[in-house]
């Protein structure tokens, strides 16, 4: 029996579940974040809502102002001037890019390796999507960066992935050479820090999601925060079908700093305000329990020939929900993905293993009318065109790349069995 790593994990030669071996834990690990964390206060914070008749967020027989104290809440956890409550992580990024201006006519660029969310986001509010390299931390590539910016780049979005920082410093730098304006995707990492500053908080725009997987959720639920004054009113209108009261700020409607334009209801409703406000004061005790539980993993496993793991810009600021992986070639990755679920872990291979480009409606520049949308405009062509092998490192990257999730729910010895999972893969799949 070989041992590795500080915890001193036990590594012998066993049969792969996969193969027809026993699985190292008897039962698949949840994957937990907020969702594990829900229970009565959550549902104390729904029944008072129900019971005040006020689902509204701005009006109601007895109006409680959940989605208005969730804002002011967010703001004072990340350390942001304004914030407003939308209705999913998607709507979020639709307001910022309003409050932006960006529409027909724009370009922004985004990372080739996303959720499709970041991209159907720029589309759907007319503007052509921009392709950028990652690099091995799954976030924009800065040096890449700096060659996509042309005179109709009105923004760019890093995507901050798994609760891991892109390298906002380079990516910042520039974006304020260009002066173009940064809308920061931070979906999957709220309460994640960048050298001590809260991810989402560095751009001019920070895009929050609350869906079931995310660290802080109401099921759906979007948030989008801002030190710029005219950017958070325009925002707000925006979510608020973009004027016929004015604007929508706090729990008021009808002031008159910003002219009104054209918006969407993506507004939240007073349940999912309920359940992000109780969320949210569970969110510290989230972050330093995947932490501890990452580090001890971490530590137990050591570092296996063959396996390169992820680079974190920000180790300390992590949000530790994952360990991300590169294995020498996509086929081993895939192979190494598919043992580690066999032995119970909850891992996989991010996105498929594949750019976000690689998805069909983008490929083909496909939109519901049927008529190109942005890439398609008399007014405004563009020669933006996609193809498979148009990001080669992004592609290498995403093919190679496998994760296996963390949840701040896991105990000491389950923590030991990933441990001793993972390490029994590599020593069946790599050697030792």
């Amino acid at each position: 029996m070989l041992w590795a790593g500080e915890q001193g994990v036990r590594v012998g030669e066993q049969k792969l579940a996969i193969d027809g071996g026993k699985p190292m834990l008897p039962r698949p690990l949840e994957i937990g974040k907020g969702v594990s964390l829900l229970g009565d206060e959550e549902r104390k914070a729904v029944l008072e809502v129900l019971e005040s008749r006020s689902l509204f967020r701005y009006y109601g027989p007895h109006l409680l102002a959940k989605v208005e104290a969730f804002e002011r809440a967010s703001c004072d956890l990340l350390g942001s001037t304004y914030a407003v409550a939308t209705s999913s992580g998607t709507a979020a990024i639709r307001a910022g890019l309003a409050a932006l201006g960006v529409g027909c006519g724009d370009e922004v660029v985004v990372p080739a390796f996303t959720f499709i969310a970041t991209v159907n986001a720029v589309v759907t509010m007319g503007a052509v999507p921009v392709f950028a390299e990652i690099d091995d931390s799954w976030g924009m590539d800065p040096g890449d960066l700096d060659g996509r910016i042309t005179d109709r780049t009105a923004a760019v979005i890093p995507v901050h992935l798994e609760n891991c920082a892109s390298d906002m410093d380079p990516l910042l730098e520039v974006c304020r050479r260009y002066g173009v304006p940064v809308l920061e995707d931070t979906a999957q990492s709220m309460g994640a820090t960048y050298r001590g500053r809260s991810l989402g908080t560095m751009g001019d725009l920070g895009a929050f999601s609350l869906q079931l997987e995310k660290n802080v959720t109401s099921g759906e639920g979007g948030l989008l925060v801002s030190d710029d004054e005219r950017l958070y009113l325009r925002a707000a209108r925006y979510q608020d079908q973009g004027g016929q009261f004015v604007t929508s700020t706090g729990s008021e409607r009808g002031t008159g700093e910003i002219e009104p334009f054209v918006g969407e209801n993506l507004r939240m409703t007073e349940i999912a305000g309920a359940i992000a406000g109780i969320q949210l004061t569970k969110l510290p005790g989230l972050l330093a329990a995947q932490r501890a539980n990452h580090r001890r993993i971490l530590r137990a496993i050591g570092e296996p020939p063959g396996l390169e793991f992820r680079r974190r810009p920000d180790a300390e600021g992590d949000g530790c929900s994952s360990i991300g992986f590169f294995l020498p070639d996509a086929d081993l990755a895939r192979r190494f993905a598919k043992a580690l679920i066999a032995e119970g872990l909850p891992a996989g291979r991010m996105y498929r293993g594949q750019p976000v480009y690689a998805t069909e409606s983008i490929l083909q520049k496909r939109t519901a009318s049927g008529k190109g949308g942005p890439w398609n405009c008399a007014e405004h062509p563009t020669g933006v065109d996609y193809r498979m092998g148009m990001c080669p490192h992004t592609e290498d990257l995403a093919a190679r790349s496998a994760l296996v999730m963390v949840a701040a729910s896991y105990t000491a010895s389950q923590c030991d069995a990933v441990a001793e999972a993972i390490l029994k893969v590599c020593g069946a799949l790599l050697g030792r």
